[in-house]
């Protein structure tokens, strides 16, 4: 299953899952942001534009806002809640981190929450976030790094080492802060501010959803269905078999990174 794919199969479930977390990590991350009066704005994989709304709440809903999905199903929804808002200043529009639609220096600020760690050339998402900024407009991203999931990906070497008749994809490995700074330096980002948080938390497995809900893509990257249904279910035995009363015990580590194009 595809990251496109996986995002189509739950977006009727997407905003009773995470519509919470997700606008409570939108606030953290945009909390410090010095935004424009009337800035122009995109959110890279802004899902169904809870994100998106967010923002332009912190603002009064001045400037105009882009949202990009590389999930046309979540897109949909995403521009049917912002007619059911009327919102006029906002844009929802398939696309792809890696080839961003829009001309050079487009945007005051780009925004990616809980999304960064999904895409697989970060370098190149990065430079495209680069060229499309405004000279002095910002980057903010959030994302899960390093040891997000390792409890997650223990099982996932289980699951692997026991169906050995497949050729599995290798996993996608998380940023660490050093390696973040690389990848924006390289970029030609400047005036970065980077720093994690790291926080134990309890899944609860009916709500848990295997092929969004895995950060570090291990369940994800072009299974095809069959595998990855049977993947999904030998995750959830495994992860049940260990669970305390609390739920599935995880750990979370988190980065934060702005930088500025100067």
């Amino acid at each position: 299953m595809t990251v496109e794919g996986a995002f189509d199969s739950f977006v009727e479930s997407y905003d009773n899952l995470t519509g919470k977390s997700m606008a409570f990590s939108t606030a953290m991350l945009i909390r410090d942001l010095q935004i424009p009066e009337n800035p122009t704005v995109l959110d890279i994989g802004c899902g169904t534009g809870i994100s998106t709304f967010e923002l332009m709440k912190r603002t009064q809903g001045r400037g105009k806002f882009y949202g990009i999905d590389i999930s046309q199903k979540m897109i949909d929804l995403a521009r049917s809640k912002a007619a059911g808002l009327s919102y006029s200043n906002v844009e929802f529009i398939k696309g792809d981190a890696e080839r961003l639609e829009f001309p050079e220096s487009s945007f005051d600020l780009v925004l990616s929450n809980q999304v960064f760690h999904f895409i697989l050339n970060k370098q190149k998402a990065l430079d495209e976030i680069f060229r499309v900024l405004k000279p002095m407009g910002q980057v903010a991203l959030l994302f899960f790094g390093e040891s997000t999931g390792r409890e997650l990906e223990e099982i996932g070497k289980k699951i692997r080492s026991r169906h050995t008749e497949y050729s599995w994809p290798e996993p996608q490995r998380l940023l660490s802060l050093k390696e973040t700074q690389e990848l924006l330096d390289r970029s030609g980002f400047k005036k970065t501010k980077i720093f994690p948080t790291q926080f134990t938390d309890y899944a609860n497995l009916s709500g848990f959803v295997p092929f969004v809900d895995a950060p570090s893509n291990l369940w994800r990257i072009d299974l095809p269905s069959k595998i990855g249904e049977m993947v999904a279910k030998e995750l959830r035995e495994e992860m049940a078999s260990t669970q305390t009363e609390k739920g599935f015990k995880m750990t979370v580590y988190i980065i934060f990174a702005y930088a500025q194009k100067t």
